[in-house]
C-alpha cells in the first residue's frame, strides 16, 4: 500500500493571548505525527499527562483520544503530519504500545529531522513538478529517521495535570468569570468546567471561592439576574422574555431566584420602570 500524505502544517505561538491555549478532546482515524521543535506541550491522553520538550515526538495511533494543551509563556513551535498508515519499524512499535501513542525523543538527529520538515513545508507549499513524489520520498526519509531514533529509548515523563497545566489559579478563575460574562444566556455546570479543564468539580469550586468569595454557580447566577434586572429597567420586556435571555427557560424559576436575590419579584422592577415610563 503506497503511502499518503493526508495533511502536513508547521505551527508556531510566539505568544498567547491567554494563559494558555487547549485544543478539545478529539481523536484521528489515521495515524498522527507531531515533533516539537521548541516550546513544551502537554497532552492529556487516558487521564495521564504527557509533558512534551523540544526534541520529542509523539506518534498517535488511529482511535487515540487526546487533548493538547500549550502553557504561555512558551514561544511554541511544531509540526504535525497525517499519515494513511504506518509501515516498518515504526508500525511494529506502535503495535506494542498499549496506549495508543509513542513518545520518541529526536533530539541527537534533530537539526537532519528539523530540516526534513522545513522541506516538507517548502514542497506543499510550492507544488513544484511532482511535488507528492517529493513528499512521499521527505516522509519516508523522516519515518526512517524517527524509526531509528527508537532504538535510543523512549521517553513516558508524567506529572500531575493540576501541579502543571494549570499553575496559575487565578489564571483559572478569570478564564471563568469571562466565559460565563459571555455566555451566560447559554447552558452552564460546574461539571462542564471540570470536564473542560480536566480538574475535579470540588477542586474548581475552591479556587474559584478563594478568589471570589463565591461559588462558580452563584457568580453565574449573579451575573444573570444583575443582567435581567438591567432589562427590566430599561426595555419593555415580557419576564418570560427576560428569563430567557439570561438563560432560564422556566419563567417561574427565574422569579423565584429574582425575588431570593433582590427581595423583590422581578415584576416590582417591571411596573415600577413603567410608571417612571409614562
Amino acid at each position: 500500500m503506497e503511502l499518503e500524505i493526508l495533511y502536513l502544517c508547521e505551527k508556531e505561538y510566539p505568544t498567547l493571548s491567554s494563559s494558555f491555549t487547549q485544543s478539545v478532546m478529539h481523536s484521528h482515524d489515521h495515524p498522527e505525527l507531531s515533533l516539537i521543535f521548541s516550546g513544551v506541550a502537554h497532552y492529556f491522553i487516558g487521564n495521564r499527562t504527557y509533558s512534551l520538550k523540544a526534541g520529542e515526538a509523539i506518534l498517535l495511533t488511529p482511535g487515540t483520544n487526546h487533548s493538547v494543551i500549550i502553557p504561555k509563556p512558551n514561544n511554541y513551535r511544531d509540526f504535525h503530519l497525517g499519515l494513511s498508515h504506518l509501515d516498518g519499524h515504526l508500525k511494529e512499535s506502535t503495535s506494542a504500545s498499549t496506549d495508543g501513542f509513542l513518545i520518541i525523543n529526536f533530539n541527537e538527529n534533530r537539526k537532519t529531522i528539523i530540516e526534513l520538515c522545513n522541506a516538507l513545508v517548502q514542497e506543499s507549499n510550492k507544488r513544484q513538478l511532482d511535488y507528492k513524489i517529493m513528499l512521499q520520498t521527505l516522509t519516508m526519509q523522516l519515518l526512517i529517521h524517527l524509526s531509528r531514533c527508537i532504538e535510543h529509548g523512549i521517553s513516558h515523563e508524567t506529572q500531575d495535570i493540576s501541579s502543571f497545566i494549570y499553575p496559575d489559579k487565578h489564571a483559572i478563575v478569570k478564564w471563568i468569570t469571562q466565559y460565563i460574562q459571555e455566555n451566560y444566556m447559554k447552558e452552564i455546570s460546574l461539571e462542564m468546567f471540570a470536564k473542560d479543564m480536566y480538574l475535579s468539580q470540588v477542586y474548581i469550586s475552591k479556587i474559584f471561592k478563594d478568589e471570589t468569595g463565591h461559588s462558580p454557580i452563584h457568580f453565574l447566577i449573579q451575573t444573570r439576574l444583575s443582567i435581567a434586572k438591567n432589562l427590566l429597567e430599561t426595555q419593555s420586556l415580557p419576564i418570560k422574555e427576560v428569563s430567557r435571555r439570561v438563560g432560564y427557560e422556566d419563567a417561574y424559576h427565574f422569579s423565584k431566584l429574582f425575588k431570593k436575590y433582590y427581595g423583590y419579584p422581578p415584576s416590582d422592577v417591571k411596573n415600577k420602570s413603567r410608571l417612571v415610563n409614562n
